[in-house]
């Protein structure tokens, strides 16, 4: 029995009551990183299928279509830049590796690592590629210029992004939206030097978002950093850069 107290109105209690539940959603989602986790950890498709198939979201969407066909699609693409041998369902050692990274585009970060470009980068123009990576892509934080260096390094990761789309597209997968270049330009004058005042006045961001945005981006550098049986070049690099990048007021 519910009983109402002092600043509670009987009548809405009784429709909330009589109402449905909310359905239940599951956060249970066909992404590159789940699949490779799931098969590492399973050793088959058989038995990922079977883990989907129990899962909130297979139940919600079975009038919708098969929620394996997004995992089959994406194994596809694994195996095409060598993250998953699909003939032998085995997760390959540069797929155990990618299958750590908690970011939204992971299979571009690791192509980025895997062509080396971490490499001879500088730590203002890594702080600038992976914040293009990490933003929302319609966030708007400015018009900051790129450096030289940066710029040559947008034009690198979007030579690998327009590979993976090709790809993704051939096997039925809408590619990534577009890479956030004013969010590139902020983290890049951050990790330069710039201070918080300057860098709020002249993004004309809302700090929270600015915040949320170099939080996110020192994060994911954090992960490279720690990545097992990466490149040790792009590891260091990360390190240093997430250092830079996650200081007060960001921290």
């Amino acid at each position: 029995m519910l009983a109402p107290g002092q600043f509670q109105k009987p009548r809405v209690i009784a429709e909330l009551l009589k109402s449905k539940p909310d359905a239940l959603e599951s956060k249970f989602r066909a992404t590159y990183t789940s699949l490779l986790n799931l098969l590492d950890a399973f050793g088959s498709f058989e038995q990922v299928r079977a883990i989907a198939e129990k899962s909130f979201a297979f139940r919600n969407q079975k009038r919708k279509g098969d929620i394996w066909r997004p995992f089959a699609n994406r194994a596809k693409v694994l195996d095409h830049f060598g993250y998953l041998d699909n003939e032998n369902e085995k997760v390959t050692d540069s797929g155990k590796w990618l299958a750590d990274l908690r970011l939204d585009r992971p299979l571009l970060v690791g192509e980025a690592l895997k062509n080396g470009l971490f490499d001879e980068l500088q730590p203002k123009a890594a702080a600038g590629l992976m914040a293009s990576l990490a933003a929302d892509p319609d966030r708007d934080y400015g018009n900051l210029h790129l450096s030289d260096s940066l710029m040559n390094a947008v034009a690198s990761i979007e030579d690998i992004i327009y590979d993976v789309s090709r790809v993704e597209w051939k096997f039925g997968i809408d590619p990534v939206e577009e890479i956030n270049l004013s969010a590139a330009a902020a983290a890049e004058r951050w990790v330069g030097g710039m201070s918080w005042a300057d860098l709020s006045k002249r993004t004309r961001a809302d700090e929270g978002d600015l915040v949320r945005l170099l939080s996110r981006t020192g994060e994911a550098l954090m992960q490279i950093a720690h990545l097992k049986g990466s490149n040790t070049k792009a590891a260091a690099l990360a390190r240093e850069t997430s250092e830079l990048i996650l200081r007060e007021p960001v921290r």
